[in-house]
């Protein structure tokens, strides 16, 4: 079930949680790539909507914004969940660029690459939002595959121009979950606040060196134990009958130094494990190895 990936899709890991519970995410299984309408919105907000014709995805929104404390959202109008990851483009690479890198099998993620945040996994016919600082510069918005990704297709994705804007604070959250760096490839989840069945609204921060991050959070039964669930997001095999996969979420991926509030969209109550299956930029062990896994208890 390995869940081990990067922005870049190529490193093996937790085929347990990314191909059984990511794969159905990704989205119609012949999607092209697209892009949305050239209008431009108005300051602090990127709207989006996302829908499938004809076995491809395609995102609708702006394509020019102004930049500082931007109030994203994506509409899912499709069958299938999605997402709107932004990417950051450094010199003159392209979303094009972007997506061929993802969709690679190098378990490394560029320098010119840099995860921004964005809307995570959205269920069809639902929205979500969530809440970036973006600095003016040139930007993907695309879905990330996760695992396996999609069995055929692109993922939808769009360039997006973002001119410089006010700078902002981020608005405060009764949640707050840090994915901190505790030394040379260590990692820790710090929790503050709890987690509620629904839309959760939390201020996620991605720390370290070199990194990036994103929350990944399905729920479980049972008791099992640490070494269970690291072997479990390890292996090449289909999920164990403790995994609820059909409750698996994620919010975007954050480079680290930066902060967002995102949504993470919770199914029910019961105990979830939270993991981040990214590696460092340089490739390695997946976070979840590195200690950024945990369960927590939503009531």
């Amino acid at each position: 079930m390995s869940g081990a990936h990067h922005i870049s899709r190529g490193a093996a890991g937790a085929c347990l949680l990314l191909t059984a519970l990511f794969l159905p995410a990704c989205g119609s299984s012949k999607k092209s790539t697209s892009t949305g309408s050239s209008s431009s919105s108005s300051q602090g907000t990127l709207a989006l909507s996302i829908t499938e014709s004809g076995g491809a995805a395609r995102y609708t929104g702006p394509t020019s914004i102004k930049g500082g404390l931007v109030t994203m959202t994506l509409k899912n109008e499709g069958k299938q969940p999605h997402t709107a990851q932004l990417v950051l483009l450094k010199g003159n690479h392209t979303a094009a660029d972007a997506l061929k890198e993802i969709e690679g099998n190098s378990n490394k993620t560029p320098s010119w690459l840099r995860a921004a945040g964005g809307v995570g996994l959205t269920p069809p016919g639902q929205s979500s939002s969530s809440t970036v600082l973006l600095a003016a510069g040139h930007y993907a918005v695309l879905e990330i595959p996760s695992g396996a990704g999609p069995p055929s297709g692109k993922p939808a994705v769009q360039d997006l121009q973002v001119t410089a804007g006010s700078p902002g604070s981020l608005p405060s959250t009764a949640t707050t979950v840090t994915a901190a760096a505790e030394g040379k490839d260590k990692y820790k989840w710090q929790i503050s606040g709890s987690l509620a069945p629904g839309a959760n609204r939390v201020t996620f921060a991605s720390k370290g060196h070199d990194t990036l991050h994103l929350i990944t959070a399905v729920q479980i039964t049972g008791n099992p134990s640490k070494e269970q669930l690291i072997k479990a997001l390890s292996s090449n095999g289909p999920p164990p009958a403790f995994v609820k996969v059909q409750t698996s979420t994620e919010t975007a991926a954050l480079d680290s130094g930066q902060s967002t509030v995102a949504q993470l969209n919770l199914a029910g109550p019961g105990r979830y494990l939270l993991f981040c299956p990214l590696t460092d930029r340089d490739g390695g062990k997946p976070h979840f190895q590195e200690g950024l896994l945990t369960t927590v208890t939503v009531k």
